[in-house]
């Protein structure tokens, strides 16, 4: 049966059994720790051995004070009577070696010089070797007397040259870990020896060991977990597998495995089993500084009784001051030993104290680690020191995008809270968290059950910090808006007849005064968080910026990082909201400090806010690329995270014009969490010129969710343009008109809709309000290249430079199935056509490109954006190239002109074919293709009109031919303005 496992050390044993029975033998010695499989090696050495004609002899050391000397060579030597001749063993002649077997009596073992009897074994053995090899096998050295390691040194000193071979094993980890009387005799046979040191199995050969001890294949996950458990000690592996086998679990301990592990302990001293009992609570990894804290010892003594432990081989180093526990089942049979379990874990959190985030052992110390040692600690601690680390905890996981996680935590702080106002605290964390986890109706339920609780407390702040929660999490239906009057009048008062974002707001508002004047950071930064979410809409952005100062400052002084982080974010929008280009600076400070932290959550943050300022920018690859980041950081995160990655995809794909790919993402987005899909469908309808489908998805006297209001006014801005409706233009203007100067900026930063003044320049242009349109569209273009965002000032220099009051009598109005022309005094009426409504939309929206399929019919545009296929692939465009290339080779390389002549003929020939099948510009032409269709027949149409109106009006339609180009997209570029 094949070693597992050991293939390469059972080759060099059989070498030497090879070499031994062929040549001359030698010493080999087997090292290992208990368990490893140092038997069943040499077992298998013995077994080849014989196969070849070797005679075998053994001897086992016993580790008792009561065994005779020269033990293992008495077992030798009588296996040697047993198989030599009569005639040969009567040669010793009752010599020494009768004298080991009992059969002679002398005292030969006390004798100050032992050399007639070492002489006397060897020539036995070495007598016997000449009638056939000899191996001789000696386990358990580690447990040897003196007298018998010197006689092994002295019988491998003086066989060298004779087919006879010493094998022995020895426990390492016992005789190298303490003052062990056998290292000075082994150390001289290790220079001497082949040496073969075991180790344990990897997680593969744990696989098939488990298999063959079972009798069934176990699933990689049991696989791993015992690799990990018992570092691959086959003896270990297979007890293991055999309690699985009987049904037990894989993390009991066998009764063999405890007994090993206990003795291997029971060989240290009592100060190192102290030390690791105390390593075995902080788990399989520590670290020695921790250690030491905790066992209230200084680092060197720590130092000094680790590498005890190391030479034992119970722990290893990791480095950088780290180090585990060799099998997990040693630092178990520890930990199981332990009979005062829960001081040793409160004992961790006192020398650690509550957050080890900010502290010297941030980077030794998890806050799940220690949140775990509170909670097995919790009865020699006090109860607000168990929460306070566990809420610690359960705030990091959710940094790190761990919602589960940090659930679990909350949910234990409050098996541990002690006093209602600190349960009502713990809850409403986790009622937040709950509500991340896309599990809103346990939330509420929780706040509610708070709520309950806050009604029998005289202070009212906890109800209002209740109430605040409800209203922003809780379903609109259900009692938050009840919760939110009752606290509002304990706590501001008189209930007055205002909305509940109102009412939400001066609760938030009072919550953080008197957290301010009472010093509690937590609660103020509690309250200036409920006063952000509050404090919504455009003419709020100072006060927004205000909050995000003094987030920041509280944050930093009470060392709360989560809060510092999204704070430093904050800022960063609200100064774009303000238009103030420092807004760069801090998002540069912004990333720097998610470095500086470096947790998951930061880093998704970080990449989130560069993603769009990038698109902001207009560095669209840029901003690809940190999408696809923050993509796969928050991979299977909370419904937030959803809904942000779809925002800025739909921003990011909207600013480049890639409609198909927009109308993918609109089933995505309509069924997330986003708060106005339709406001992102219908914009997206009226940068493709598509107003009929915009028509369908506006709401005039809708009222927008306070969150995204400055998206919604962008969509009903551009929608009154595009549509003609000057009721809704004049209503957006008048909203718009007081925050000249800021940019509407919505969903905490995630979009950004240009300059408020590009709005107003539009509506001020379309409502004919010339003077004004121009100093709002110079304004906005301004605004956009101090804030480096140039998409935006060229859409507003694009608009500016076709904004112009109209002349009298320009005029291009449909009454009916009449058209009236008017251009520099000539008035013309002319019968309906298609061009003239191609001509009409155009001039509708002077300076914006409008796709050539909206103009043939709104309808027609999703069918227009599938395209057709290709006359010409890419393969094939590929293959003509290769061939041209290749025969302007040829050309060149011709040696006469005929040859020459005829090459040129077919790469006329190529290209012929290549201008057939290519539009202008080199693009594709495809078969049955929408959009070239649109764009053949808008062209068509408006060639005719202008046509027809050289008869009628020569100077308008020079001027239209002038300024209108045509194409898959259509643009009036001219800086005339008609009545329309």
């Amino acid at each position: 049966m094949r070693l597992i496992g050991r293939d390469h050390p059972a080759g060099l044993l059989r070498a030497e059994v090879d070499r031994a029975t062929r040549s001359h033998g030698g010493l080999v010695l087997v090292a290992g720790e208990a368990g490893i499989g140092k038997t069943t090696l040499v077992t298998d050495a013995a077994e080849r051995a014989r196969q070849q004609g070797a005679l075998v002899l053994g001897g086992t050391c016993w580790d008792s004070d009561s065994a005779p000397g020269y033990w293992p060579w008495v077992q030798v030597l009588r296996a040697l009577r047993r198989a030599a001749p009569p005639e040969q063993w009567a040669a010793l002649d009752g010599g020494p070696p009768a004298v080991l077997l009992g059969e002679a009596h002398a005292g030969v073992e006390h004798a100050a010089d032992a050399f007639p009897l070492y002489d006397a074994v060897t020539t036995a053995l070495v007598a016997a070797s000449h009638r056939c090899p000899v191996v001789v096998v000696l386990e358990d050295l580690h447990w040897a007397d003196a007298a018998s390691l010197r006689l092994l040194e002295f019988a491998a000193r003086h066989t060298w040259f004779e087919r006879l071979l010493v094998i022995g094993t020895y426990r390492d980890a016992e005789v190298d870990a303490v003052d062990h009387p056998v290292r000075p005799l082994l150390t001289p046979l290790l220079g001497r020896a082949t040496t073969v040191a075991l180790s344990g199995l990897g997680p593969a050969e744990v696989g098939e060991l488990i298999a063959r001890t079972a009798g069934r294949a176990p699933e990689p996950d049991l696989v791993d977990e015992v690799h990990r458990r018992t570092g691959g000690n086959p003896f270990f592996v297979e007890q293991t597998a055999r309690l699985w086998h009987g049904g037990g679990p894989v993390t009991a301990i066998a009764p063999g495995v405890r007994d090993a592990v206990q003795r291997r302990l029971s060989l240290l001293p009592a100060e190192v089993g102290d030390l690791l009992a105390s390593a075995s609570v902080l788990g399989r990894q520590f670290h020695r500084r921790v250690l030491a804290m905790t066992a209230a010892l200084p680092a060197p003594a720590v130092d000094k009784l680790l590498d005890q432990a190391a030479q034992a081989r119970l722990v290893r180093g990791l480095g950088g001051g780290r180090f585990s526990f060799a099998h997990d089942l040693v630092r178990e049979a520890l930990y199981e030993g332990l009979s005062d379990v829960d001081e040793r874990h409160a004992a961790v959190v006192r020398a650690l104290g509550v957050d080890p985030a900010g502290g010297p052992l941030a980077d030794e110390v998890l806050p799940a680690d220690l949140a775990r040692h509170a909670h097995l600690g919790a009865a020699r601690l006090p109860a607000d020191r168990v929460v306070d680390v566990i809420v610690a905890a359960a705030r990091h996981a959710s940094s790190r995008m761990a919602p589960e996680e940090a659930v679990g935590h909350y949910r234990r702080a409050l098996e541990h809270a002690d006093g209602v106002r600190r349960r009502i605290a713990v809850t409403v964390e986790l009622g937040h968290e709950l509500f991340h986890c896309t599990e809103p109706a346990e939330a509420e339920r929780l706040y509610e059950q708070a709520a309950q609780a806050a009604r029998g407390l005289d202070d009212p702040e906890p109800l209002a910090r209740v109430a605040l929660a409800l209203h922003r999490f809780a379903e609109p239906e259900g009692s938050g808006h009840e919760v939110l009057r009752e606290a509002y009048e304990r706590f501001v008062g008189p209930v007055r007849d205002l909305p509940a974002e109102e009412l939400a707001r001066e609760i938030a508002v009072r919550t953080t005064e008197a957290a301010r004047s009472g010093g509690d950071d937590g609660a103020l930064a509690s309250g200036l968080w409920a006063a952000y979410d509050m404090t919504t809409g455009i003419a709020r952005a100072e006060e927004r910026l205000a909050l995000t100062d003094e987030l920041i400052a509280v944050s930093r002084r009470s060392g709360d990082h989560s809060a510092e982080h999204f704070g430093t974010s904050l800022r960063w929008v609200a100064l774009a909201e303000l238009g103030d280009p420092r807004y760069l600076d801090q998002l540069h400070a912004f990333v720097a400090l998610s470095d500086r932290f470096g947790l998951a959550r930061f880093h998704f943050s970080a990449a989130i806010d560069q993603c769009i300022v990038a698109t902001f920018q207009g560095r669209y690859a840029e901003a690809t690329a940190m999408l696809a980041g923050a993509a796969d950081l928050g991979a299977g995160g909370r419904a937030e995270i959803r809904l942000m990655y779809l925002h800025l995809k739909w921003a990011l794909l909207l600013a480049q014009g890639r409609f198909d790919e927009l109308a993918a993402l609109e089933p995505d987005v309509a069924a997330s969490a986003h708060p106005c899909p339709e406001v992102l469908a219908g914009i997206t309808a009226l940068e493709r010129g598509d107003v009929a489908t915009a028509r369908e998805l506006v709401r005039p006297d809708e009222r927008p969710q306070p969150g995204v209001e400055p998206l919604w006014l962008r969509f009903q801005a551009q929608y009154a343009v595009a549509a003609g409706d000057r009721d809704l233009a004049v209503r957006v203007r008048d909203r718009l008109a007081p925050h000249r100067g800021k940019w509407l900026v919505s969903l905490y930063g995630c979009d950004l809709s240009g300059p408020v003044d590009l709005w107003l320049g539009l509506l001020d242009r379309f409502l004919g309000r010339h003077d004004d349109a121009v100093r709002e569209l110079t304004a906005a273009r301004r605004s956009a290249e101090r804030m480096h965002a140039p998409p935006w000032a060229e859409r507003a220099d694009r608009h500016l430079t076709g904004t112009g009051p109209a002349a009298a009598g320009h005029e291009f109005r449909r009454d009916g199935d009449v058209w009236s022309l008017s251009y520099r005094g000539t008035a013309v009426r002319v019968p309906d056509a298609k061009g003239l409504r191609d001509l009409h939309a155009l001039l509708s929206r002077a300076g914006d490109p409008v796709p050539a399929t909206s103009l043939l019919a709104p309808e027609a545009v999703p069918a227009a954006r599938l395209g057709g296929d290709p006359v010409l692939d890419d393969e094939a465009k590929a293959r003509y190239r290769r061939r041209l290339a290749l025969l302007d080779e040829e050309i060149d390389r011709a040696a006469d002109d005929d040859r020459a002549a005829a090459l040129d003929r077919e790469r006329a020939a190529l290209l012929e074919e290549l201008r057939a099948a290519a539009g202008l510009a080199g693009r594709t032409r495809r078969l049955g293709d929408d959009a070239e269709r649109a764009r053949k027949a808008v062209t068509a149409r408006i060639r005719d009109t202008l046509r027809k109106l050289d008869a009628r009006h020569p100077e308008l339609a020079a001027h239209l031919r002038e300024t209108v180009s045509t194409g898959a997209t259509c643009v009036y570029s001219g800086r005339e303005r008609f009545r329309l």
